[in-house]
């Protein structure tokens, strides 16, 4: 089905109403080496940047990450639920905007740091637009967003066994690698200085495990009952072969205005 079939900002709002807080319970366990793709996100960014906006912050776990003495991380999400678990979780301040009309004067941001927005809010052009207009001179662009690679000949097995179950992959509003963000950054003068990807994994050992990581996907359109024949592939898989390792390629992009 078309994305443009999907009415992206209803499904938006009732996934995080309902399921708030589930994006940063998958992704806060999926590791690799000592730290999750939050933590590498945060180490994107300087240790001088004095105010640092967080856009499409959800429940705040970047906003966590970079708190520092003498620094300023404002979380901006339109969700009113996932603010309010942010606020909970110990992220702060926090705003609710539309990420595309930034309540930000020009030029008063150090850094602006994104975890999937770039493939959430459209559209992109609008966004960077904003992005741009809120950095200082010299300000740094940091976000992470879901990749296709690396993966190892494994983690293709197992993510088309549970694509199969699903007869669907995870969807999002924006394209994952298809255009690519590089144009996208360059034509609103950004210099990009780093494109980066790593490989994650999230381990699922239990069936509420592998129920945890499904909640956690945009999958619009799926019906209940393909979801949980994908549960009962990853549990079962689990229960026979032992723990599971479901890899999450992620990319980080650093650019400087």
């Amino acid at each position: 089905m078309a994305d443009r079939e999907v009415d992206w900002p209803g499904y938006l709002a009732d996934f995080h109403a309902r399921r708030t807080g589930v994006v940063e319970d998958v992704l806060s366990r999926a590791l690799r080496a000592d730290h999750s793709p939050y933590r590498w996100l945060a180490r994107a960014v300087s240790a001088d940047a004095t105010v640092v906006l967080d856009l499409a912050s959800g429940s705040g776990p970047v906003g966590r990450e970079l708190a520092r003495p003498g620094r300023t991380v404002v979380g901006l999400d339109l969700s009113t639920e996932e603010l309010r678990l942010a606020r909970r979780r110990g992220a702060g301040p926090l705003v609710r905007a539309d990420a595309r009309v930034l309540p930000f004067r020009d030029g008063s941001v150090d850094v602006v740091t994104s975890a999937l927005g770039l493939v959430v809010v459209q559209p992109l052009a609008t966004v960077l637009a904003e992005v741009v207009r809120v950095l200082r001179p010299g300000g740094v662009l940091a976000a992470i967003a879901p990749a296709v690679r690396p993966l190892a000949p494994t983690d293709v097995r197992q993510l088309g066994g549970l694509n199969a179950r699903l007869r669907a992959r995870p969807r999002f509003p924006g394209p994952i690698e298809r255009g690519g963000f590089r144009p996208a950054l360059q034509e609103q003068g950004l210099t990009v200085v780093e494109d980066k990807r790593e490989r994650y994994r999230y381990r699922v050992t239990t069936s509420d495990d592998a129920a945890l990581l499904l909640s956690a996907l945009y999958l619009p359109h799926t019906p209940p009952a393909r979801v949980a024949s994908a549960l009962d592939y990853l549990s079962e898989t689990a229960e026979r072969r032992g723990p599971v390792d479901i890899a999450i390629p992620v990319r980080r992009l650093v650019a400087i205005k």
